[in-house]
């Protein structure tokens, strides 16, 4: 045998006796759920029955849409996941009927947020929280399924106290050249 051949047996072996000498895992431990972050309780201000009202500006048209809208937030998962279920119109553009969902990413130190909508509306964002302010700070890409628009948007939500919030948002083209729109509501507890 040769000296690089000798050299290359020796490596295959010490990778098979490496390989043979591992444990095998504790399926036992690896079905155990991590520690739940206590990051997740500062959603709980969310949790609960919800309605609202809002207007909304379309950038070149005068007109200010109003709209009004429901949403119920409930914990899931084990309080691992939030699930929003929210109803509105605006304007005479019909009903448009979602799902939201939140959690905290712990290797991103931020809320992940995803919301589905029936006008075909999909969008991935995140979320973080000032405490000092009691304000919600948002960032989200959308897109719309039927077209295949895409969007990006920013607002922010201010708990006013327990039962109610102030919030706004902007959207804009993907490369952020052109504002689609922007809008500002209250929403309630029920």
């Amino acid at each position: 045998m040769t000296r690089f051949n000798l050299a290359g047996a020796c490596l295959i072996a010490s990778m098979i006796i490496g390989l043979t000498g591992c444990e095998k895992p504790d399926l036992s431990e690896m079905m155990k759920p991590p520690p739940r972050p206590a990051e997740l309780d500062k959603l709980v201000c969310w949790v609960g029955s919800w309605e609202g009202t809002m207007e909304m500006k379309i950038p070149g048209h005068d007109e200010v849409m109003t709209g009004s809208g429901t949403s119920t937030v409930m914990w899931e998962a084990d309080k691992w996941l939030l699930l929003e279920r929210f109803e509105g119109t605006m304007g005479d553009e019909g009903t448009m009927k979602g799902l939201g969902v939140w959690t905290w990413d712990p290797k991103a130190h931020k809320y992940r947020v995803w919301s589905f909508d029936t006008f075909g509306g999909v969008s991935e964002g995140t979320a973080t929280y000032d405490e000092e302010t009691s304000t919600w700070h948002m960032k989200a890409k959308s897109r719309y399924l039927a077209s295949g628009q895409k969007s990006v948007s920013e607002g922010k939500v201010k708990m006013l106290d327990n039962d109610t919030m102030e919030w706004d948002f902007t959207e804009w083209d993907s490369l952020k050249l052109s504002k689609y729109m922007e809008g500002h509501g209250t929403s309630r507890r029920k």
